[in-house]
């Protein structure tokens, strides 16, 4: 293949693959090397594929399917809980976010309950509206096979869908009331926003300290918030941001991004259910510096 004609492919799928093998993989680096990677071995006659698109679909989503399979392995043994990693934007900017490429974080969080076959199925059925007949085709299974796979997804992640957050105020008042707990040390304010049964959940890949498993209700979460701030677990520069198009927050410290905390709010989108805190900075390497 010409290298023109290579690089027209790039530009053209490069965001609809990635948006694909980000939601398969739920990080950044391995989504952009898999997509990198497939264009760089990427030998055909252009002349023979009907429908370049699916074409390269299906084999992104094999690619996902395959590292998924050796990726397992690696995070049974991963120190902690294993968090996707994040997509962050300055707060200014989210004009410019492409809405249909973000993902919800707490979506992605939830997809890691899937095996890799049921993520693949869901994933292109729920987030990209495929028909069975192309999943069959981009899986090589049956139609009847990917609707029981996608169906026993679906009974799996019922209870614990993410809503959508329609009010961006709120979820803007829910981040400022944290950063400003976090710099006084004050959190009575910031827990009344919390459900009975908040779950807390850090993610530091054993590299910085964090807490091993998810901690849960209200009053497990405040004695954890309370006992990281006074031990200045949120010195630095707090900000909003966006993470995977909701608004969440950022601490710098030392010029250097240390930790991404994003919620996911109740089905009455008025409390925190779940609080998210990623600090591995192997997964923070992404995030553009303010």
């Amino acid at each position: 293949m010409k290298k023109v004609e290579l690089d027209t492919l790039y530009k053209t799928y490069q965001p609809f693959l990635f948006s694909i093998a980000y939601r398969m993989l739920g990080s950044i680096t391995d989504a952009e090397d898999i997509v990198h990677d497939l264009f760089l071995q990427l030998k055909l006659d252009t002349d023979q594929i009907k429908d370049m698109k699916a074409y390269l679909a299906k084999m992104t989503t094999n690619r996902c399917l395959n590292f998924l399979k050796s990726a397992r392995k690696r995070r049974e043994v991963y120190t902690g809980p294993w968090l996707p990693e994040p997509r962050v934007n300055e707060t200014e900017q989210l004009d410019k976010v492409v809405t249909d490429e973000t993902v919800a974080y707490a979506f992605l969080v939830l997809l890691e309950q899937l095996s890799p076959v049921e993520r693949a199925v869901f994933v292109l059925r729920e987030a990209f509206a495929y028909s069975y007949e192309d999943i069959a085709e981009m899986l090589e299974k049956n139609e009847v096979n990917c609707r029981k796979i996608y169906s026993r997804a679906k009974r799996k992640l019922k209870n614990d869908m993410p809503v959508l957050t329609e009010d961006t105020k709120h979820v803007d008042l829910l981040a400022k009331t944290f950063i400003k707990a976090s710099m006084t040390g004050n959190f009575e304010e910031f827990l009344d926003i919390l459900t009975e049964d908040v779950v807390l959940v850090t993610d530091g890949g054993g590299k910085v300290l964090s807490a091993l498993n998810p901690i849960v209700n209200k009053q497990r979460v405040s004695s954890f918030l309370k006992g990281v701030s006074a031990k200045g677990g949120f010195i630095g520069e707090l900000l909003p941001v966006m993470v995977n198009g909701q608004e969440g927050i950022l601490q710098m410290k030392d010029g250097q991004p240390i930790k991404v905390i994003c919620f996911e709010l109740d089905p009455k989108q008025e409390n925190i259910r779940k609080i998210f805190i990623v600090s591995n900075p192997d997964k923070l390497t992404h995030i553009p510096v303010p």
